[in-house]
């Protein structure tokens, strides 16, 4: 299943090793999700190893692509994998605690045109630079994303994470390419936001001359919401919070999850994200996994499961 690179800073533990050290697995994705999803698995052999009487179906679906738009949760739920469900259990690391909501993305690709001219001539030049720079401060000014904002996942956020343009020093550029991640809470409706940002773009072009801009959604995920009160998620924090002995509470992810792919199943049913591990080990060197917190999430699986088809 689908992981990130190991990076450029050195590790202490060999990434692919799965090194065993003072009651912790590392090794790249032990944290994100590796140790979720092989729990799920072991939940599973121990149930039907105990041949235990189940009133339905446990399907595992496991997804390439979740760190890259969640393609192999889309592709699973347009086969129809997901439309007999009634519950759904994702292995993302919480900690073992309990996780109902999380914001979801658009990812926007710009790109800008001009005219290049020589640096000492700037009077002749179309400064694509210039004109990314000019939309960026729009988007900001005329876009407010934080008005759109939820009492659990907080408020709307932008990052621009990549800008390129330019070849040299004294050549005025004609190209930029710019990439914003946007992050939404269920409030934000994301149609909406895509039509404001093109005609945004439009009115400028209008306005400014030789304003090129062309702009592409390169991932577009909603948002998951799951009522705290919904009886599957109930049932699932008893067994959590006894075998955690941390009481469970609303709380929600600021990462999306395969879960805004499966959540648009011609069903509805409720999901939540529940695994060992957590997220500030994720993508980080010498990532981990604590090996307790791993055997607990094997043992929750398997409770719920139990409970939920007796």
């Amino acid at each position: 299943m689908d992981v990130v690179p190991v990076g450029n800073v050195p590790w202490q533990h060999a990434p692919f090793s799965a090194v065993e050290e003072n009651g912790k697995i590392y090794g790249r994705g032990a944290s994100d999700m590796k140790a979720g999803l092989v729990a799920a698995v072991a939940a599973m052999v121990k149930l039907k190893e105990q041949n235990v009487p189940l009133k339905g179906a446990i399907r595992l679906l496991a997804t390439i692509g979740e760190e890259t738009g969640a393609i192999g949760a889309r592709q699973l739920t347009e086969l129809g994998y997901a439309d007999d469900l009634d519950a759904l259990i994702i292995g993302e690391p919480t900690g073992n605690h309990l996780v109902t909501s999380h914001k979801g993305v658009i990812w926007l690709k710009l790109e800008t045109t001009g005219q290049t001219a020589h640096g000492s001539a700037p009077q002749l030049e179309v400064n694509a630079i210039d004109h990314m720079l000019y939309f960026l401060d729009m988007f900001r000014k005329k876009i407010n994303l934080a008005k759109y904002s939820d009492h659990i996942l907080g408020v709307s956020t932008a990052s621009l994470n990549v800008l390129q343009g330019g070849n040299s020093t004294n050549v005025v550029p004609d190209h930029c390419l710019a990439e914003l991640d946007i992050r939404t809470v269920p409030e934000l409706d994301h149609t909406h936001l895509i039509e404001e940002l093109q005609e945004l773009g439009r009115r400028i072009s209008k306005k400014t001359k030789n304003f090129h801009i062309k702009i592409d959604i390169t991932n577009d995920l909603p948002a998951l919401q799951t009522d705290f009160n919904d009886p599957f998620v109930q049932l699932a924090a008893k067994p959590t919070t006894y075998i955690t002995g941390q009481e469970q509470k609303e709380i929600g992810s600021p990462g999306y999850t395969d879960g805004s792919q499966f959540s648009m199943a011609k069903k509805r049913f409720p999901v939540i994200l529940l695994g060992p591990g957590t997220g500030e080990m994720a993508h980080q060197p010498d990532e981990y996994v604590i090996i307790k917190d791993y055997l607990d999430s094997i043992s929750i699986y398997e409770y719920i499961a139990r409970e939920f088809l007796k």
